[in-house]
């Protein structure tokens, strides 16, 4: 189930929910006792508070694209990617490389961004 191809799938279909801002698409990729932790915040554990923490992400509209392609192998995909948004009449963009661990049904069981400082950008 979680070959390259599958699990290059899943990064795929996540970029595309929050380019649509689809909750229940991006809540759907992963397993009922996920994990998704990111730089600046402590660990959403379980369905709804994954749910929680992609609707507060979601108040924005969200422009994501990945920069390059998606690295899968061994049941875990890495990926860098953009995210550009507006707030209060500024434009950021954040640079973040996301990991995700699958479980056997192909589902994420564990998804953590990394960046930083250096990674949050004014947009043009």
């Amino acid at each position: 189930m979680n070959t390259p191809e599958h699990m290059t799938a899943v990064v795929q279909r996540y970029v595309a929910a929050l380019n649509a801002g689809d909750l229940d698409g991006i809540v759907a990729l992963y397993a009922s006792d996920a994990t998704v932790t990111e730089s600046f915040r402590p660990p959403f554990t379980g369905t709804e508070a994954i749910r929680e923490f992609y609707a507060n992400s979601l108040k924005l509209p969200l422009a994501v694209e990945l920069t390059q392609e998606v690295r899968a192998a061994n049941g875990e995909a890495a990926f860098a990617f953009i995210v550009s948004f507006e707030y209060q009449g500024r434009k950021t963009v954040v640079a973040p490389i996301d990991h995700f661990r699958f479980n056997g049904a192909g589902k994420i069981v564990y998804a953590q961004a990394l960046f930083g400082e250096k990674n949050i950008h004014a947009g043009a």
